[in-house]
C-alpha cells in the first residue's frame, strides 16, 4: 500500500483521532504512522501493526518518555 493510502485508512479505522491521547489529528496537528510491534522486533507492515499517533506522542514513545499499553518502554 502506499503512504496516503495507509494514512487515510488509520485515520478512517481510528474516527480521525490518535490513539493515545484520542484527541483529533488534522492537517494542522499533523499524523505519524507508528508500528506497535517495530520492524527490527519482527514487527510487520500490516494494518494491524500500525497505528496513527499525533507527531509529539510518536517522538515521546521512541524516546521512551511517554507509556502506552502498561509498560512499553
Amino acid at each position: 500500500m502506499q503512504g496516503k493510502r495507509i494514512l487515510l485508512i488509520l485515520w478512517l479505522r481510528q474516527q480521525h483521532c490518535c490513539a493515545i491521547c484520542r484527541y483529533r489529528i488534522t492537517k494542522t496537528t499533523g499524523g505519524n504512522i507508528h508500528h506497535i510491534v517495530e520492524r527490527v522486533k519482527g514487527g510487520s507492515n500490516e494494518l494491524s501493526n500500525l497505528v496513527l499517533l499525533h507527531p509529539n506522542y510518536h517522538r515521546q514513545l521512541h524516546n521512551c518518555t511517554t507509556s502506552w499499553y502498561g509498560n512499553f518502554c
